[in-house]
């Protein structure tokens, strides 16, 4: 596959970022959502490793459930939370550390003007994990890019599936 059109998530738009930057000859289109560049104050990261290494995985769930999901959501769909959750609980320990730590460090803003490729920026209103701002920065600092706002908190291809679906078809499909 020489080229593709990419749609990163949370982390999965952090990749992103770095591709449509060090790859752009591999990217058509890119949707980056529910996603940051920076997080300026580490400390909830530190707070949440040192939690994990204390307690496990379970000692953050509910807290990260709550970020994940409107509470709204999690009453309409307990079904949709409950595997949620149960993903979030088997994540190896280790891993969900590395992860903190990566997040911790995170810095993209210089990459962002770089990025040549169209880009579709799509936020949660009730997104605390990455709230709109950080999108609206990203969209700000990447030429011609665009954004969607949708009303979720930070997974919002589970929460507003519908809707994230036809933002993302119709950002692909327009010319």
């Amino acid at each position: 596959i020489d080229k593709v059109h990419w749609c990163g998530l949370s982390m999965g738009g952090m990749v992103g970022q770095w591709l449509g930057a060090n790859a752009p000859e591999r990217f058509n289109k890119m949707i980056l959502a529910n996603t940051s560049c920076y997080y300026p104050d580490p400390t909830n990261w530190h707070n949440r490793i040192k939690a994990v290494r204390e307690g496990g995985i379970a000692a953050v769930a509910d807290a990260v459930i709550g970020g994940w999901l409107t509470a709204d959501f999690r009453e309409r769909a307990p079904d949709a939370t409950a595997k949620m959750k149960a993903m979030l609980l088997a994540t190896p320990v280790e891993g969900y550390l590395a992860a903190c730590e990566a997040l911790s460090t995170l810095d993209q803003r210089a990459l962002l003007p770089t990025i040549k490729s169209p880009v579709l920026v799509i936020a949660g209103r009730q997104d605390n994990a990455t709230p709109v701002a950080a999108g609206e920065f990203i969209r700000a600092n990447i030429p011609g890019a665009s954004m969607t706002l949708l009303d979720a908190a930070h997974i919002s291809n589970v929460e507003q599936s519908h809707a994230f679906t036809e933002a993302v078809v119709g950002f692909l499909t327009q010319r």
